[in-house]
Order: C-alpha cells, then structure tokens, then sequence
C-alpha cells in the first residue's frame, strides 16, 4: 500500500492577475508565500517518506513547506505539470469569458471535450498524471509520498480515479489524500484546506467566485504594447502605460482605475498585465516612480510586491523583480 498527499500549489500570479497559466510559469505571490507557511505547520507531524513535484516554480516553491524542514529531496516530474493550455497561455479570462465563452464553458465543466490550439486534451494530461503515480507507488511500497501539482490536473485526475463528475473545489495548497492497494486508488479526502486560515484562503478572498463566478471581475486587455485600455465586459475600467527601455527593467508610466471602478480590488489585473508584457520583451524586472506624498500609490505597489529601491526628488523608486527561477540542471 502507498499513501499520497496531492498538494495544489500556493497562491501564484495566475490566480492572483486572472490570467489562465498552465505550463506558462510564473511566481507565487505574497498571500501564497503565507499559504505555504500554513501547509508546512499542517505537515509538520505527518510522516512523509518522498516528495514529488511538477517541474514548474510554483509546485516547486510551495513544496518547501514539505521537502525543507524534513530534511527529504525534492523531485522534479513534468508529468505532475499543469495542462498544456496551447494558444490559452496566459490569456486574461475576462478575454476568455467574453470572446469564447462556449470553450470556456467546456474547460471548467465538460473537460472531456475541451481542446483549442495547441492544447492537450483529457486524456493525454490524466494519463501522464496516472502514469506517474502507479510508478511511484510501485517504487514507495509501504511508504507515504507528497507530490505537489495544480488546480485543472488534479481535478481531471480526480474524476478520473473517484468516478465523480463533479469534485469540491480546491483551494490553493488544498490537500488530497489518495490509497494506492492491491492496484486500486481510492480518495479518503479531497481538497481539503483547512489549515488555512479565511484571511488567507484564495478562495476565501476573491469574494468574486461566490458573487457570480467572475462577473464583473475579470478583465481583459486592448492595446498596442506600449498602452492599454483595461476593459470590464464591455466598459473601460482603467488604463495603464509601459515604457520599455533598454536593459532589463518596464517602466510604468500610468496605471489607473477609473473612479467608479476603485475599491473593488481590481487594479492587481493592471499589475498582472504589466508583468506578462514585460515578460514577453524579456524583462526581468518592472518598475514605477511615485510622487512621495501619494501614499495609496505608494502602499497599492508595496502590496503587490514592489519594494523602494531609490529617491529621485520628490518621487520614490520601487521595483518587482518579474524573473522566475529555472529549474538548476
């Protein structure tokens, strides 16, 4: 008999900027540093014997709560990765919801027929996942493994081993616990996530998927590049302005919500769209100047993960790195 841990990985951009990641890979926010802290507490006497990961930096990072204070190595497994999204790759779902909503239907309920360009299809990702578990439990006979992965994989592989159609929602670092005995997998939970706790939960804090799934939350983008009109269905809601230099660092120039639009945590999206445009010239780092005595500016920036590099006058210098960490050869 083998036990398994199935973890999905901490808060990351995708969930944080609205943006749908499978294999793109990108970094763990603030809020999902936090989740890990709360994971490794919930693990910390529970008898792990080996630990997996998907080979992309959010699985790896929110492993640390695990492989770190026991001491274990860790083992990178693409074939515990996201789906393969193809053309989807970091696209906004507010575009998604609004230019191909039948597709978007079909991702989130009847997986079994989804595909787009490029993408895997149900079969193809369950079966990698599958694979790679009855491996493991043929080399960890008797032993019990944590294999951390994501949300859309997990939950294929769930229905696929439950026999469900539908399964409970799972929650960033949501734990799963799955018997392997005598060739037959078999769920004694299912994204169960409480160790943590609501100021915290992904789930708990984006008040959007209780107040009509995304409704009026997810925005989309129209823009040539350099700037941007950030749309709320139909509406413009706020606008942002990039200044791409040479070197390593997108600098923004403007990012604004619109007045009936502030307040309702929105300008994070601006954030994120900034962040995938930077990425794409190959930028490693974004930055803003803000006047010193806006200090709602100042504290929206330093939420979001940009820290005060310089004074330059009377306007302050803060810096994101956007770089995420290869996996080391």
């Amino acid at each position: 008999m083998t036990v398994f841990f199935l973890v999905r990985h901490a808060e990351a951009e995708g969930n944080a900027y609205r943006r749908i990641h499978g294999q793109y890979d990108s970094l763990i926010t603030p809020n999902g540093l936090r989740q890990i802290e709360a994971l490794s507490r919930r693990f910390a006497d529970i008898r792990i014997d080996a630990c997996y990961a998907s080979d992309l930096y959010r699985t790896r990072k929110t492993a640390e709560a695990v492989y770190v204070p026991k001491q274990l190595p860790l083992v990178p497994d693409a074939r515990f990765r996201e789906v393969n999204l193809g053309r989807w790759e970091d696209v906004p779902f507010g575009y998604l919801e609004r230019f191909e909503a039948d597709d978007m239907y079909k991702f989130n309920h009847e997986e079994h027929i989804w595909a787009v360009e490029g993408s895997e299809r149900w079969q193809t990702y369950t079966d990698r996942f599958v694979r790679a578990l009855k491996e493991l439990a043929q080399n960890h006979d008797g032993q019990t493994v944590a294999v951390f992965s994501h949300g859309c994989v997990l939950r294929g592989v769930q229905k696929r081993l439950s026999g469900m159609d539908k399964v409970p929602y799972c929650d960033n670092t949501a734990v799963s616990k799955l018997v392997y005995d005598g060739g037959v997998f078999r769920f004694e939970f299912l994204n169960d996530n409480s160790h943590l706790p609501e100021e915290i939960s992904t789930f708990a804090r984006q008040k959007w998927w209780r107040q009509g799934g995304g409704k009026d939350y997810n925005m989309w983008f129209k823009g040539d590049g350099t700037q941007y009109a950030a749309m709320l269905a139909g509406a413009q809601a706020g606008a942002l302005r990039l200044r791409n230099d040479d070197g390593g660092t997108c600098w923004i120039e403007d990012l604004q919500m619109f007045d009936e639009y502030r307040g309702k945590a929105l300008g994070i999206q601006l954030i994120g769209q900034a962040v995938s445009r930077a990425r794409s010239l190959g930028k490693t780092a974004l930055a803003a100047r803000v006047d010193a005595q806006n200090t709602q500016a100042l504290r929206f920036f330093e939420t979001h993960g940009f820290v005060k590099t310089q004074q330059d006058g009377d306007a302050s210098v803060l810096e994101k790195s956007i770089e995420v960490p290869k996996l080391s050869k």
